[in-house]
């Protein structure tokens, strides 16, 4: 094809998946009575489509490395719209301790997730790549988008399709979310006798991070300038993902002469792009009220009812460009080992949830379950769903816990990074031992996440007393 309709096709492409999932949603009952979004039917459209070009046309319509790219680059686009929000100044022990217990499940994550993929190569598939099960946090708590780049990073290192393998667990944690969330959400309201006319059963899909009632236009940017609302943000989520790209290839160069281990820890600072632009976001935002505190500048640049439209788009293509992408050939060889590290991570997760939950937070605890459980196990979008099953107004602070969380715990998931190294030195340089060594830094990690939920709950209830 030429002027570039190639690249244009396939961005058309999930455009029409999107389009043929809300159809289908708006047409068949069953979809309409369940929390799945638009976005996974959409995504499974399109595998389905890819499976017929394929197998019976032997044409293969979806790039499954375009959408490896597109998925890469809408994880970091989301995150920064997210962070670049304005929200209301608000300190809690919840907030505090969910940023805890977001760090704390990637280390639980990861311990269940490798120490399984150990077992396996142990004993039944020996050939299988022994960091697979490192993919269990990066597919279930962070989505496809980690997944897939991560996956990908160690692809060089021998992991065969290992982008694929990763969404196709990601893909599963979705399905982890929906089927194993909503049982567990009306198990758990049933139990809780003196509120149960609190739940509210209606099932209404939720595609953003907050309701509509609760997003609002904050820019006031004069319109003398002649630019758009949205082309402003757009030159703010611009500007801060080229910083991070910068930053990126600071890091690049300053790691790199470490050899092997510069190498790999660059490569997973390459993977965690969105992360780096999370924090850039939150810096940016930062400067930017200053500036405007001092009266530098006069007007508000961010908008949170664009940013909350542009990332709850990115995440939607994210979704649907992930499960088009997973290939089935990929799905068949791993399929017993993938089926074996979710369905154990899923269960983990879902008793992992529900014993934090009781432990964080004093109240709201359902609402806290739900939208912890279906974060960890697919998106942030995932979560706000579920818990749109038992708070349908947003009234309660579960939302606002996840998010603001989410931001808190950024700052301390670099050593996180730094763990994820550890392993795949130990497979480089052939030396066991320092898979011994991750499980010792991810156990003592999560103690020290479980020492500072200690020290907040007591904190707290010091000056509540």
């Amino acid at each position: 094809m030429e002027q570039g309709w190639s690249v244009v096709f396939q961005i058309l492409l999930l455009g029409v998946m999107l389009g043929l999932g809300i159809v289908i949603k708006l047409n068949v009952k069953f979809l309409q009575k369940h929390l799945i979004p638009t976005s996974m039917i959409a995504g499974f459209i399109g595998l389905g489509v890819n499976i017929i070009g394929e197998y019976v046309f032997d044409y293969v319509i979806f790039d499954r490395n375009f959408l490896s790219q597109v998925i890469y680059h809408l994880m970091g686009i989301g995150f920064i719209s997210m962070a670049l929000k304005e929200r209301k100044k608000k300190q809690s022990k919840s907030i505090f301790n969910t940023g805890f217990a977001i760090i704390n499940t990637y280390a639980w994550q990861a311990i269940v997730g490798f120490g399984l993929s150990l077992i396996l190569v142990n004993t039944f598939f020996p050939d299988l790549f022994p960091l697979s099960g490192m993919l269990l946090p990066l597919s279930f708590a962070q989505g496809p988008g980690q997944a897939n780049n991560i996956g990908m990073t160690w692809e060089q290192y021998g992991f065969t399709d290992g982008g694929n393998v990763g969404l196709t667990l990601a893909t599963l944690g979705f399905l982890w979310a929906f089927f194993g969330g909503i049982p567990l959400i009306n198990y758990l309201t049933k139990k809780r006798t003196h509120e149960k006319n609190k739940f509210d059963a209606r099932k209404t899909e939720v595609t953003s991070i907050d309701s509509e009632s609760q997003v609002e236009h904050t820019i006031n940017v004069p319109k003398s300038i002649y630019v758009d609302d949205f082309t402003v943000q757009v030159a703010l989520i611009g500007v801060i993902y080229a910083v991070t790209y910068g930053l990126l290839l600071l890091l690049d160069y300053l790691v790199s002469p470490l050899g092997s281990f510069g190498k790999t820890l660059t490569d997973l600072f390459w993977g965690f792009n969105f992360l780096f632009g999370t924090l850039l976001a939150i810096l940016s935002k930062k400067i930017l009220n200053k500036l405007k505190d001092k009266k530098v500048i006069s007007v508000n640049y961010a908008d949170n009812y664009l940013l909350q439209k542009i990332s709850s788009g990115s995440f939607d293509l994210m979704i649907t460009a992930g499960i088009a992408a997973i290939s089935i050939s990929v799905l068949y060889d791993y399929l017993v080992p993938v089926l074996i590290i979710s369905t154990v991570g899923g269960l983990f997760t879902m008793v992992y949830t529900v014993f934090i939950a009781k432990r964080i937070y004093d109240d709201e605890i359902i609402e806290n379950i739900a939208c912890l459980y279906g974060m960890w196990t697919g998106t942030i979008t995932t979560g706000i769903a579920l818990l749109r099953e038992v708070d349908p107004t947003a009234k309660t602070s579960a939302a606002d816990n996840a998010v603001l969380g989410s931001g808190f715990a950024a700052a301390f998931a670099v050593p996180i990074m730094l763990i994820l190294n550890v392993p795949v030195q130990g497979y480089l340089q052939n030396k066991p031992w320092l898979y011994a060594l991750t499980f010792i830094l991810l156990l003592a990690y999560s103690a020290i996440m479980i020492a500072c939920i200690a020290f907040i709950n007591k904190k707290y209830k010091k000056n509540k007393d």
